[in-house]
């Protein structure tokens, strides 16, 4: 029965294709760009230069969410907070604020709102990387798509051929964007996400340096591991999250009245969770093994690192997952996976290496878990022995051993509303 509720927990995220692309796709994407685009300013070049991005409107976005009220039926009546709602919630105003609000991707994009004559110009001047075109209606029909099930609209979106590591960076940022929208999105229609504004943001740095700052290493190998270890958090999130949904839709009341012990179930997503980190170090590991020519000599410190660091995402996804089942709400993992994910990236330097900052920062990231695996596996790519990641090994150990503790004394016995 242990097997069929593993097999049940792998199959829940094999029918999610948004979560299969962020979890195993989206990591592919940003070592590249990052690889490729930071690369030279490992070689002396530390001027980056800045992406102009053009934002096309064929419509004014308040006239048609205007449009859009006064076109209800009658016995439809919006509220002030729905309204409010509404306008903050809209997919391009959200990513125009993300744009112009986030420092760093103010250091690296311009965004220009221009009107629809623009258009023709603007695409034959070859002045921007990249031209986004929001059609007529666009809003419009996203709120017709969003409340009344209609099909949803597009945007256009043109790139510059001649500046091709520029505008894919713009792409991906603004693919990634659209795929957190959309996830959290469904999950909010779900019940599951109550924050609609909440967005992971993807922050660029340019300092890559080895884990004792003496030695320069390739962006390749640096960010194949940052955003390894920070990707592989999310696997904890998201499970925590499908646990709760099982919940809800009483699954769980079912297993327990099937005579199969909580533990039992909570062991499952910890198992679960190993299992699809380490298919996730597998597949980051062997893109970057035949497309970077990275080398994996050590593969047995790797492999050993490796399994200490996805027991300890199983561990995080179960204490996640009875926090959940104890409040009643998806409220932990949501807010794990859209802020704390976020802030154990910065403190465990994968967004760049920390070692340059305060001996306070410094200590700080070690003790987060992706902080110590990413540490250790920039150990063992400049060769470094088993007796160098003991504090490392430590670390992890000692994680997983309290969060799974605190975890499995947390978690219901019982089914119901806890």
């Amino acid at each position: 029965m242990f097997i069929a509720l593993i097999k049940k927990q792998i199959k829940l995220l094999l029918r999610s294709p948004s979560e299969i692309l962020t979890l195993f796709v989206m990591p592919i994407v940003l070592i590249l760009i990052l690889s490729y685009a930071l690369g030279p300013l490992m070689e002396g070049d530390s001027e980056m230069t800045i992406i102009e991005l053009a934002i096309i409107h064929h419509e004014d976005e308040e006239e048609q969410i205007q449009g859009f009220i006064d076109a209800l039926p009658p016995n439809v009546v919006l509220d002030q907070k729905t309204s409010g709602n509404i306008e903050n919630s809209l997919p391009v105003s959200m990513l125009v604020k993300e744009l112009e609000n986030n420092n760093e991707m103010k250091e690296l994009i311009h965004v220009t709102q221009l009107d629809a004559k623009s258009l023709a110009e603007v695409k034959k001047s070859g002045d921007y990387d990249v031209v986004l075109e929001i059609p007529s209606n666009f809003t419009k029909e996203y709120l017709d798509a969003k409340f009344f099930d209609q099909e949803k609209p597009a945007f256009n979106v043109y790139l510059n051929e001649s500046e091709q590591i520029t505008s894919t960076i713009v792409k991906e940022i603004i693919d990634y964007f659209q795929q957190q929208y959309t996830l959290q999105s469904e999950l909010s229609e779900s019940g599951v996400i109550i924050d609609h504004t909440a967005l992971s943001s993807q922050k660029i740095h340019s300092t890559i340096r080895s884990v004792d700052s003496l030695e320069e290493v390739p962006s390749s190998v640096y960010y194949t591991f940052s955003m390894t270890v920070m990707f592989m958090l999310f696997i904890a999130g998201t499970l925590a999250s499908q646990s709760f949904i099982e919940k809800n839709t009483h699954i769980f009341d079912r297993i327990l009245l099937a005579r199969i012990h909580s533990s039992t179930y909570l062991l499952s997503i910890i198992v679960s969770s190993i299992l699809f980190s380490l298919l996730q170090v597998f597949v980051l590991f062997t893109f970057s093994y035949f497309v970077f020519n990275i080398s994996f000599a050590n593969w047995e410190l790797f492999l050993l690192l490796s399994i200490l660091f996805s027991i300890v995402i199983g561990a995080i996804a179960a204490l996640l997952s009875s926090i959940n089942y104890r409040s009643n709400s998806a409220g932990a993992s949501n807010l794990f996976s859209t802020a704390i994910v976020a802030i154990l990236a910065f403190f465990g330097g994968s967004y760049f290496n920390i070692s340059s900052l305060s001996p306070f920062i410094v200590n700080v990231g070690m003790l987060t878990p992706n902080g110590a695996a990413l540490d250790g596996y920039l150990k063992i790519a400049q060769n470094g022995s088993l007796n160098d990641l003991l504090p490392n090994i430590t670390v992890l150990s000692s994680l997983a051993f309290l969060l799974m503790l605190i975890a499995f004394l947390l978690f219901p016995k019982r089914g119901g509303i806890v």
